[in-house]
């Protein structure tokens, strides 16, 4: 790892100089040519890793180190590295999840505060979502003088349901392809 890293160290600092070195060069034919040996040399040092390729040079061993997930894996326990593997795989679904949802919801005007999932175990499918959201809502104008429509209701009354939530479940529902029976809604008010 420390090979690539100097390798790349190498390469800035050169970069660094070569600019600085075009800065200095006086305008004209001169600068044309400080330009064309900078050139080349950046070309030599960005192939110096190559030139022994024939003489028993491996191209990976210049890369050693960068990703060394044999000697993780060597130093834990068989099945504590499935363990690992596996919770850093749920981990990085869910966070890829709830930041499709947030923006999602941030595009329809809502702001979310938390969301679970529940999914197969395969990770294929849905098969339902919890979440906790806000919406700030708008100040409507009323006019001065205004007249409200009158509704008689005929029958038992029915249980009152938050429209914040009915919208968050229906575009919940159509992003996901989930029956709004599996989505769970709870709002809070600003």
């Amino acid at each position: 790892m420390s090979a690539f890293f100097g390798y790349i160290t190498n390469i800035t600092y050169y970069l660094l100089f070569a600019a600085a070195v075009n800065m200095l060069a006086p305008a004209g034919k001169y600068k044309k040519f400080v330009s064309l040996v900078t050139g080349f040399v950046l070309v030599v040092i960005v192939l110096a890793p190559l030139r022994g390729i024939g003489k028993d040079f491996n191209v990976a061993d210049f890369f050693t180190g960068v990703v060394n997930m044999p000697t993780v894996q060597a130093t834990l326990p068989q099945g504590e590295y499935a363990h690992l593997h596996d919770k850093r795989l749920i981990t990085a679904f869910e966070e890829q999840l709830t930041l499709q949802l947030e923006a999602m919801l941030k595009r329809n005007n809502f702001d979310l505060h938390d969301a679970a999932f529940t999914y197969t175990e395969d990770f294929s499918r849905i098969t339902a979502v919890r979440v906790t959201l806000s919406r700030e809502e708008a100040t409507r104008r009323v006019p001065f003088i205004r007249i409200e429509p009158v509704q008689v209701n005929r029958g038992p009354p029915e249980p009152e349901s938050d429209p914040i939530a009915e919208e968050a479940k229906s575009l919940i529902a159509d992003f996901y392809n989930l029956p709004r029976e599996h989505i769970h809604v709870i709002t809070h008010k600003r």
